[in-house]
């Protein structure tokens, strides 16, 4: 018990050590919230443009929310392979260029009276296969800059910047999207993007010299393969991937279908979810800023199996949101808002935990496997709300998804990960 302690109060030390003198990371950390901020921007205008702009159906809602994640599914593995292959750096700029270059396409598309639904997924799915290079490449480039120790303090400083985007993207978006159109609040997003390619192009990393011609023409298939074997040969990493995914599957059912939901049957205003998406985003801010203490406090099992237990609790409010605006808006915001503190607790410590247990070779392909599959079924998810929500409708659609994502946590909780205290689980191999 006392060596377990000893383990904890290590990793708290080593995560108040340095990070604020760190130029390097202060760099990327800065790009990549600049990017997150934008991106949230994004993720508000875009299927307000579809609802709003071009009259999107729910079906279509779906697919343009799939479309957005299908490249984890289609690209991830071999993504992974490219990480692991090419230096990270020159990636994760290439990336950021590359979206700023495609969501400047749709305001152009939009002044010459040419952006359609297709067009709008299109440029969705492009972004998309660029975001899984980069949300991979970032993950892998962390342990090159940073010691074990310090890892979970940069995951929690790198969630903090999501939480805070979520607060002020979401409403920003719904003023832009109210005052002007959604397709000019993209262009914030776009020029967060350059920002942060600039940014990341001043980062000095020590990154692994790159592999020999031998090695270099080795088949990628192997490589992929050893992706799979990496995470499905542990029970910790395995069950890490099947709560995420299934969580992610029932998650995605209702925002496929969310902001169709709230402004047809709710009769909310863009304004009015750019309020609630920023109001309930303040319960990510809050448990990014206690995450790192909580596992160094408790250990990575607990905080992994109660924080994704409580993400199961928190949708249980949605059954509530219908009928009054105020009671719907009510009921909205305590979901997400528990949500976004269940959720970002559990990606600081499930991120870091998988850090601190592979081999910073192999990082590149355990990362893109676990996004391959915690990511890959963000379409399908999208694609059976987008379905369901015309056979069904909107509102049962919703509940439906609840049920399900309520018994994501067993996954983890039924495994060694429940035990797992840093880095090592009791009674089974990482």
């Amino acid at each position: 018990m006392k060596q377990v302690e000893l383990q904890h109060e290590t990793i708290a030390l080593q995560q108040e050590q340095g990070l604020w003198k760190d130029g390097n990371f202060l760099k990327l950390w800065t790009g990549q919230s600049l990017s997150m901020f934008g991106s949230q921007i994004t993720t508000m205008a875009l299927p307000l443009v579809a609802v709003m702009t071009l009259n999107a159906t729910p079906f279509q809602m779906g697919v343009l929310h799939a479309a957005e994640y299908a490249p984890f599914l289609l690209f991830g593995l071999i993504a992974g392979v490219w990480v692991d292959r090419l230096p990270k750096r020159p990636l994760l700029i290439a990336a950021d260029l590359g979206r700023a270059l495609l969501f400047g396409l749709i305001p152009l598309l939009a002044l010459f009276g040419s952006l359609n639904i297709a067009l709008l997924c299109t440029v969705a799915f492009l972004a998309g296969i660029l975001t899984t290079l980069y949300s991979i490449g970032y993950q892998s480039i962390l342990p090159y800059m940073l010691g074990k120790g310090q890892l979970i303090d940069a995951n929690a400083k790198m969630e903090f910047s999501r939480s805070v985007a979520g607060v002020t993207g979401p409403g920003l978006a719904g003023l832009m999207v109210q005052w002007m159109t959604g397709v000019f609040a993209i262009v914030l997003d776009a020029l967060s993007f350059v920002v942060s390619g600039i940014l990341t192009s001043t980062v000095s990393v020590k990154e692994p010299q790159p592999k020999k011609e031998g090695q270099a023409n080795a088949s990628v298939w192997k490589d992929m393969g050893e992706g799979l074997r990496i995470v499905f040969g542990s029970p910790c990493l395995r069950s890490i991937a099947a709560c995420s995914a299934t969580t992610n599957f029932f998650l995605n059912m209702t925002q496929a279908i969310l902001i169709l939901y709230a402004t047809k049957e709710l009769g909310f205003t863009p304004v009015e979810i750019g309020l609630l998406m920023t109001l309930s985003s303040s319960g990510a801010v809050l448990s990014a800023l206690m995450s790192s203490r909580l596992v160094a406090r408790f250990g990575f099992g607990p905080v992994i199996t109660g924080s994704a237990f409580c993400q199961g609790i928190a949708g249980l409010f949605l059954f509530g949101a219908a009928g009054g605006k105020t009671a719907a808006f009510t009921m909205l915001f305590i979901s997400m808002f528990l949500m976004g503190l269940a959720t970002t607790v559990y990606n600081v410590a499930q991120v870091s935990f998988r850090q601190s247990i592979t081999e910073p070779e192999l990082l590149g392909r355990m990362n893109a496997t676990m996004r391959f599959i915690v990511w890959g079924v963000i379409p399908l998810g999208a694609f059976a709300g987008g379905s369901l929500g015309t056979w069904i409708g909107l509102y049962p659609t919703i509940l439906t998804a609840v049920c399900g994502g309520m018994l994501s946590f067993l996954w983890v909780f039924l495994s060694p990960v429940r035990t797992a205290a840093d880095g090592r689980t009791k009674g089974a191999d990482a």
